[in-house]
């Protein structure tokens, strides 16, 4: 009687076990479910790792669209840049569609009395500075929206076809950029004047990289918002002996 007592015993505490054991599967270590659990972790990582990149005119009108919310003036454009600051992990491939998920955009007032900066992320654009100064000497916005013709996408694929121009690679770590980069504002093309002309400028990595050096050479390409057309490519060459980059004019042929 007592061999099968012990017996009884045994088989209730092995009974128990088990069920404790799929409670405590079924819950996880931090309480709640565990498989839904990792339902939220995979919708977290999703979350994180959304992308909804913009062609340089598309961030434009966005931003111009957040930047008529804090002025009753007219938002001129100063300057418009895409950049890899931002959450979401950048590749060699972004921007090979003239789209970036990441700009930076300021705009300004013909009169120089308001500045906005800001940011755009995934489609989202967010003022992160409104100045104003009824003194008017702010940076005077300069470009609207109609001034400009060509986007993006027409710029850096002419840049690939006709240069050859190469991503920036994240596993190159002196390639700098990843993927292409874009900016529009007044550049100065004549070196006797302090005039600027509203252009384009397309980044990315010159076919001749790397050099004996082992140099990553990045490459710029400048094109006329107004009608599209190339005006100027240079290359990096290296650096000098003050740790400067050395750059050279690429000859087009037209």
């Amino acid at each position: 009687m007592l061999k099968k007592r012990y017996v009884g015993i045994g088989f209730i505490i092995l009974i128990a076990s088990a069920v404790f054991l799929l409670y405590a599967l079924k819950i996880g270590p931090f309480g709640g479910s565990a498989h839904k659990s990792v339902e939220q972790t995979a919708s977290i990582t999703s979350e994180k790792t959304d992308k909804k990149s913009l062609t340089a005119m598309e961030a434009l009108r966005l931003g111009y669209e957040e930047a008529k919310k804090h002025t009753e003036e007219e938002p001129l454009l100063i300057s418009l840049t895409s950049t890899d600051n931002t959450t979401v992990p950048q590749g060699k491939n972004d921007g090979e569609d003239g789209k970036r998920n990441a700009w930076n955009l300021q705009f300004g007032s013909k009169k120089g009395n308001i500045s906005i900066t800001m940011s755009i992320n995934n489609g989202e654009a967010n003022a992160n500075e409104v100045r104003k100064d009824d003194n008017n000497l702010l940076q005077k916005g300069q470009y609207a929206i109609s001034d400009i013709k060509i986007d993006s996408p027409e710029a850096v694929k002419k840049a690939i076809e006709v240069l050859g121009m190469r991503p920036g690679d994240p596993e190159i770590k002196d390639d700098w950029i990843k993927g292409y980069h874009f900016v529009i504002r007044g550049f100065i093309t004549d070196p006797n004047s302090s005039e600027t002309r509203l252009l384009l400028r397309v980044t990315g990595i010159s076919p001749n990289s790397p050099n004996s050096e082992n140099d990553s050479l990045r490459m710029n390409v400048f094109f006329d918002v107004k009608t599209g057309e190339m005006l100027n490519a240079s290359e990096m060459t290296g650096y000098d002996k003050e740790g400067h980059t050395s750059w050279k004019d690429i000859e087009l042929k037209h």
